[in-house]
């Protein structure tokens, strides 16, 4: 991402320019980039209201395979939705494009805000080595002033001081490596021992106070390359601002962004887990904020507030649909049209859950019963007996 540097470094150069105070300009420079971003945003929330119209006849096909959870039934599912989206051309995957460009951005931009001396005071790559080496030879003298010193620089320090000693017991300090990989940190400290590098003669060669990029708010009360750390000054405040921005960003942002059936699944099957993440992620931004210059995340803060306010912005400006339920209706009308759906019967067997039809259209039309016959007497036809008359009558007269 080398080559992002540069110009990414010239607009913040400019800002300072501007207002020479790093914190303003990493305001203005943070309102900047979210400008030139901006068509990204305006892309994914175009291709994010594409999906929101299609809600309906998502919903539409989802219920025709509804109460069915084999795989063959998922797939076939899963096809339908493609097909729908491939004929409404709605592309899923056109929104990862601008997120990993604006990604890849975003960590060029906190690489050259951590290079000041570079990209602000335009200083060479030997003029910062010969500050660090400057650092190591107060150092190695006993006159390093340790005010504001974070523990990993003083141990980088220490560590290049071990080696400016040679067999003969001489100090040569040309092996010395540059101690403080930072460079807002090696700010922090040269500015502090300015006056005794200067006295020795340990500054390179037209680097002046007024080259060092300005970190203070307030005049010169707050000053913003110190690490935060736990302790009841103004610096914990840098902290808690990420947390409530960090949060109040993430959750307000939810409340604007389209959530399809999928995911709004999703989030109710996690139930707690998601609402345990909305806090980690916060968490997560603050404890980083310990571990770099209050700078940093001070640009975060920024970050975050922006970032709010352009999904805003692009919600009003491209707003999300709204449906009645007469659309839903309509909409499956009109992708069931021409689908004949089988009819269910009472006394027909049910299917196995494995098996489905694979072409929904096609309805197998059941045999129908044949007629019960009814069963003829193999008597019927023939002629029925005579009766035998009673004549008791007639014996009498016999007799």
């Amino acid at each position: 991402m080398g080559f992002l540097n540069k110009p990414i470094g010239w607009i913040i150069s400019l800002c300072y320019k501007l207002i020479p105070n790093y914190a303003l300009a990493l305001l203005i420079f943070a309102i900047v980039m979210k400008l030139l971003l901006f068509p990204f945003g305006i892309k994914q929330q175009k291709n994010m209201l594409k999906q929101a119209k299609l809600r309906p006849k998502e919903q539409a096909i989802r219920k025709r395979y509804a109460g069915r959870d084999d795989q063959v039934t998922r797939q076939k599912m899963q096809e339908d939705l493609m097909k729908l989206y491939q004929d409404e051309g709605y592309n899923p995957a056109s929104g990862c494009l601008p997120m990993i460009l604006q990604l890849v951005i975003v960590f060029a931009v906190y690489g050259v805000m951590r290079a000041p001396l570079t990209y602000v005071s335009d200083l060479s790559k030997k003029e910062i080595k010969e500050l660090g080496v400057g650092i190591v030879r107060l150092y190695d003298a006993g006159e390093l002033d340790e005010k504001d010193f974070n523990k990993n620089v003083w141990n980088n320090i220490e560590k290049q001081a071990g080696k400016i000693k040679t067999e003969e017991g001489e100090k040569d300090f040309s092996k010395v490596g540059n101690p403080i990989a930072d460079q807002v940190d090696l700010v922090r400290v040269v500015r502090n021992n300015y006056g005794k590098l200067d006295e020795h003669g340990y500054l390179p060669k037209g680097v002046e106070y007024k080259d060092l990029p300005n970190f203070y708010l307030f005049g010169e009360t707050f000053d913003l390359s110190v690490y935060p750390t736990v302790a009841l000054n103004w610096y914990i405040l840098i902290p808690i601002l990420t947390f409530v921005f960090t949060f109040g960003s993430m959750k307000l942002s939810k409340k604007f962004m389209y959530q399809s059936d999928i995911q709004q699944q999703q989030t109710a099957d996690m139930g707690c887990s998601m609402k345990i993440m909305d806090y980690v992620m916060p968490l997560m931004s603050t404890f980083i904020t310990f571990s770099m210059p209050s700078i940093i995340a001070v640009y975060w803060i920024y970050n975050n507030v922006l970032s709010f306010a352009q999904q805003v912005a692009l919600k009003y400006m491209y707003p999300l649909p709204v449906f009645t339920e007469e659309d839903y209706k309509q909409a499956e009308r009109e992708m069931n049209k021409g689908v004949k759906q089988p009819k269910k019967k009472a006394n027909t067997a049910k299917r196995a859950a494995h098996r489905i039809d694979l072409d929904d259209d096609e309805v197998v039309e059941q045999p129908k019963p044949e007629p019960k016959k009814e069963k003829k007497d193999p008597k019927a036809g023939l002629i029925a007996p005579a009766q035998i008359k009673d004549e008791s009558d007639k014996k009498s007269d016999i007799d």
